[in-house]
């Protein structure tokens, strides 16, 4: 395995017994949790809670964990991965790697912050703690969890956006995740777009926005680098057939470097998704993965949400938590607002498929 994130340790945790599994990851760190690094920035929880397996863990699965190391080529004649430490054999190779933070093309980029990884993270909050203050330019999963998450934790926050929607939902449903988090203390400037940075704050369409921290959130971009130096054919990300299977052989790829049909899966418990189906078929175990399936649930602040399957066009409210989607008589999708448990128990009906008379 290349990458030790939600996928990576998915996979290798439920191969290890049945395989010699290799962990290669170039991170000085055992896996920690991504999604909580707005609750680690805010000081909502401490740095230990964001490690939920240990060195020993690993040696007691018997996962070969490498850290500091990194991949830089696979000689795929040979089924061997080159590395900063050495060659390593593989009899199967799974692409892990993850993405980084997408880059504005604007004048004074420097000037903004992103998230990523456990150290972007550590520089974030220092700023944040000195300052008490954040911008975040964008209003994606990760824009929002870290504005929601600073302003509970009482620092100043500030979300610009492109748009008045945001995760593609609907203005109905964008404006329940506006007005709780205003209510929390975020300010909002919408439809508007980035012109520049500088050290006090940002030029928008809209405006000048002053705050001497700014992170940019505007998406994420596959890294490809080891699969495109390697000859294995990438799109914008590592392009995989419906079983994960990359162009070359024994070489797999999954999670957020992965590509299906032109998608991106984008979070972890997608990528947590592909592994668990992944580690059934290397086992010689039937499964499948719905790629156009999609479903995450997630927290801004004190406000749950959990979006599930397709949620474009007209939808309905069951009652004041659930709003569903339907093509026909058939239910496609649902958002379910502040009850994770109804959430997984609609996801699963939709999966099997439901009418709408019968909720």
């Amino acid at each position: 395995m290349v990458g030790n994130g939600p996928g990576g340790v998915e996979l290798a945790k439920n191969l290890s017994g049945t395989f010699d599994v290799t962990v290669v990851d170039r991170e000085e760190v055992p896996h920690y949790s991504k999604p909580m690094l707005s609750l680690y920035i805010a000081g909502l929880v401490g740095r230990k809670k964001l490690f939920p397996y240990s060195i020993e863990w690993y040696e007691r699965r018997g996962i070969e964990l490498l850290l500091e190391t990194e991949a830089k080529l696979i000689d795929r004649g040979r089924k061997v991965l080159m590395t900063n430490g050495g060659e390593l054999p593989y009899d199967v190779l799974v692409l892990a790697t993850g993405a980084r933070a997408r880059e504005p093309g604007v004048e004074g980029k420097e000037y903004l912050l992103t998230l990523r990884d456990l150290d972007d993270a550590e520089e974030v909050r220092r700023l944040v703690e000195e300052n008490g203050e954040l911008l975040v330019v964008g209003g994606g999963f990760m824009g929002l969890e870290l504005a929601a998450n600073l302003a509970k934790a009482g620092y100043r926050v500030k979300l610009i956006h492109r748009r008045d929607t945001f995760l593609g939902l609907d203005r109905e449903l964008s404006s329940i995740i506006r007005k709780r988090l205003e209510e929390s203390g975020v300010e909002f400037h919408l439809n508007v777009d980035l012109l520049r940075a500088d050290s006090n704050g940002v030029a928008t369409s809209g405006g000048y926005v002053k705050s001497r921290v700014k992170l940019c959130a505007i998406g994420i971009t596959p890294n490809v680098g080891i699969a495109r130096k390697s000859g294995v054919h990438v799109g914008r990300g590592v392009l995989i057939d419906e079983e994960f299977r990359t162009s070359a052989r024994d070489v797999y790829a999954i999670g957020d470097c992965a590509e299906y049909n032109g998608t991106i899966c984008g979070t972890a418990r997608g990528a947590m998704g592909h592994a668990r189906v992944l580690s059934d078929l290397l086992m010689g175990k039937e499964n499948s993965y719905d790629f156009d399936f999609r479903s995450t649930v997630f927290k801004f602040g004190d406000l749950s949400m959990a979006i599930i399957g397709r949620t474009r066009g007209q939808g309905r409210w069951l009652d004041e938590n659930v709003k569903v989607f339907a093509e026909g008589e058939w239910v496609v999708g649902a958002v379910v607002v502040g009850n994770s448990r109804k959430a997984f128990s609609l996801e699963a009906k939709i999966k099997d498929g439901v009418r709408t008379s019968d909720l």
